[in-house]
């Protein structure tokens, strides 16, 4: 039987549902509202216009709405506290349980895109940072620029922990950037579906599609066993 593949593992509505995190920095941002300007009452709104795919405008259209007289200052720290709160978050059960069966066989990776104060600070709440030989938060690689698909990250994953004849698993849910380059590298690229995932409208970049589809973390030991790697 050859050696288990080297799995890497996305983050965002991968381990842990997104959805989850931004409810928990809405309910911050309410509290920041009450104690600054004595208002509330803006979790369900929030939440109602991220369901409706409106998260990078909900912000300033709820700060407006609120508080009407409120200053680019205002919406900076409005913004600062959901980014910077202590998220209330979980890993999905599957993804606990895929932490645990995969991590006795030799180190797992982590890739993820976002700032990397914020991306730190999901890890820690799901208290998972030890689970992983080398995790690359993108966001400190030097801006944006370096977000999936571009490769360097996927560079980084390989020097850290590749072994020679191992071969590389890559699991996210976004096929619009997470499949992109592992397609390229000659990994196995392998999205999990997630219901209510935050970027559920996004299409497939060109090169983009993942090779295999899950709707549970528990079915990858079989679809691993069936490519024999």
């Amino acid at each position: 039987m050859p050696p288990r593949p080297i799995i890497v593992f996305d983050l965002d509505d991968t381990l842990y549902a997104e959805r989850d995190f931004a409810i928990s920095g809405f309910k911050a941002c309410e509290r920041w509202l009450e104690e600054k300007h004595g208002v509330g009452g803006v979790v369900a709104e929030m939440t109602r216009l991220l369901d409706d795919g409106h998260m990078r405008q909900l912000f300033v259209d709820v700060l407006k709405d609120r508080v009407p007289d409120a200053t680019d200052a205002h919406l900076e720290a409005f913004i600062d506290v959901y980014r910077l709160h202590e998220p209330d978050i979980a890993l999905y059960p599957d993804a606990a349980w895929a932490l645990d069966h995969f991590g006795r066989d030799g180190p797992l990776g982590l890739i993820t895109d976002g700032q990397h104060e914020v991306q730190s600070s999901k890890v820690r709440a799901l208290r998972i940072a030890d689970r992983f030989g080398h995790i690359v938060y993108t966001g400190a690689l030097g801006g944006r620029a370096f977000s999936k698909p571009h490769p360097l990250s996927y560079e980084r994953m390989e020097a850290a922990i590749g072994v020679p004849g191992r071969q590389f698993v890559y699991v996210g849910d976004n096929p619009a950037k997470d499949f992109v380059t592992p397609n390229e590298r000659g990994w196995i690229s392998v999205q999990v579906h997630r219901p209510m995932r935050i970027h559920s409208r996004a299409v497939a970049a060109p090169g983009g599609t993942a090779q295999h589809e899950l709707h549970s973390l528990e079915e990858l030991p079989d679809l691993l066993a069936s490519l024999a790697v």
